[in-house]
């Protein structure tokens, strides 16, 4: 089973090199782990990025908006901010959300967010299985 302080421990690992905030949240952007200088600004990243997610998903799902990728939905959002960069993806049902300083490279940011996603997925794919059955 997975325990919420290794979760926020494996989180707590991608915040180096310009990584401020990593946050692991349900689609309304409740937040069920994180990884941030404190808990104000997680409450805050976790709204934003899941409204940012919402939004993108909702106008995304329209027939050959992602062209060739169309079968697949959105996979991932980056967004350039006055504050840094933003990177949100799915990990089964929920969202992963990596806050980045201005710095940083965007490869960087899809590497670290792509890494998180590989190492969570499996474990994550379980509870959700778990919980419906």
């Amino acid at each position: 089973m997975l325990r919420p302080r290794v979760l926020s421990q494996v989180l707590r690992q991608s915040t180096s090199g310009g990584i401020k905030a990593s946050l692991l949240m349900n689609s309304e952007g409740s937040i069920l782990a994180s990884s941030a200088d404190n808990d104000r600004e997680a409450r805050v990243y976790a709204a934003i990025t899941a409204n940012i997610w919402s939004t993108y998903d909702k106008n995304c799902s329209r027939p050959g908006f992602l062209g060739e990728n169309d079968e697949e939905g959105l996979q991932m959002v980056i967004a350039e901010c006055e504050e840094g960069t933003v990177a949100i993806t799915t990990i089964s049902t929920m969202l992963l959300c990596l806050v980045a300083a201005e710095n940083v490279g965007l490869g960087i940011i899809k590497a670290k967010a792509d890494a998180l996603k590989r190492h969570l997925e499996e474990p994550l794919q379980r509870i959700v299985e778990y919980t419906q059955a």
